[in-house]
C-alpha cells in the first residue's frame, strides 16, 4: 500500500550537499597541494559521512521502491535513483575510509580507479533519469531537475579518468563545476520543496484530532 510520507525535500537538500562535498574532495585531492597526511585524515572524515549517508539512502530508498510514497512517474524517478545513490556512496566510504598517507603510488591510483570504475555504471542510470525528465517534463521544473540528474550522472561516468594522469587536472575541474550545478540545484529545489510540503500539510490533523 503506498504511503503518503513525502520524504523528497530532505533527499534533494541532502544530495546537495553532498555533491558540493563531492566536488571538495575532488579539489583537494586531485587539485590542491595538500600535504598526504593531511588528506588521509580529511578522507576518513569524510568517509564516515559518505558511509552514514549513503546506508540511509540505499534503506529509505529500498522503503521506497517497496511503498511508492511520490505521485505518478515520480517513483520511477527518484526511488530508483536514490538507493543507487546510496550504494554509490557506500563505495565512496569505504575506499575513503581506507585511504591512508602511505597508500601512494600506482596501486593506489588502481584502487580509486577501481572504486571510480563501479560509481561510473551506477552513474549511467541517473544520466539516463535526467534525459527522461527532459522527454517527458517530469516535475515541476523539468528544465532543472533534469539537468541535475544529468550533471550527477555526468560527473559519474567520467570520473574513472581522474586517475588518468594525461587529462586527471582538466576533468578534476569539469567534475567539480558538474558537481557543484548538481548541488546547487539540489539545495534550491529541495529548500522550495521544504516550503511546499509545509504548507501543503499544514491543516493535517491525524483522526484524534488536534490538540490546543
Amino acid at each position: 500500500m503506498p504511503l503518503f510520507i513525502d520524504p523528497l525535500d530532505s533527499w534533494l537538500d541532502l544530495l546537495g550537499t553532498t555533491s558540493l562535498l563531492a566536488a571538495y574532495w575532488i579539489y583537494v585531492n586531485l587539485v590542491s597541494k595538500t600535504p598526504s597526511s593531511g588528506k588521509a585524515s580529511l578522507n576518513r572524515s569524510i568517509g564516515y559521512f559518505y558511509l552514514a549517508v549513503g546506508i540511509y539512502a540505499l534503506s529509505s530508498g529500498l522503503w521506497a521502491l517497496a511503498t511508492w510514497p511520490f505521485p505518478s512517474s515520480y517513483n520511477l524517478i527518484f526511488s530508483d535513483a536514490w538507493p543507487i545513490f546510496g550504494v554509490a556512496l557506500i563505495i565512496l566510504g569505504l575506499f575513503n575510509l581506507t585511504y591512508t598517507a602511505e597508500a601512494q603510488g600506482e596501486g593506489e591510483q588502481l584502487r580509486l580507479r577501481g572504486a571510480l570504475v563501479g560509481i561510473a555504471a551506477l552513474s549511467l542510470i541517473p544520466l539516463i533519469y535526467g534525459v527522461d525528465i527532459w522527454v517527458y517534463g517530469l516535475t515541476n521544473e523539468p528544465a532543472l531537475a533534469g539537468l541535475m540528474f544529468f550533471s550527477i550522472g555526468l560527473a559519474g561516468v567520467l570520473s574513472p579518468a581522474l586517475t588518468l594522469k594525461s587529462v586527471g587536472k582538466s576533468m578534476a575541474y569539469l567534475l567539480m563545476f558538474l558537481l557543484v550545478v548538481a548541488g546547487i540545484i539540489a539545495l534550491l529545489i529541495g529548500v522550495e520543496a521544504i516550503f511546499i510540503h509545509t504548507a501543503a500539510w499544514r491543516t493535517w490533523a491525524p483522526w484524534y484530532g488536534t490538540s490546543k
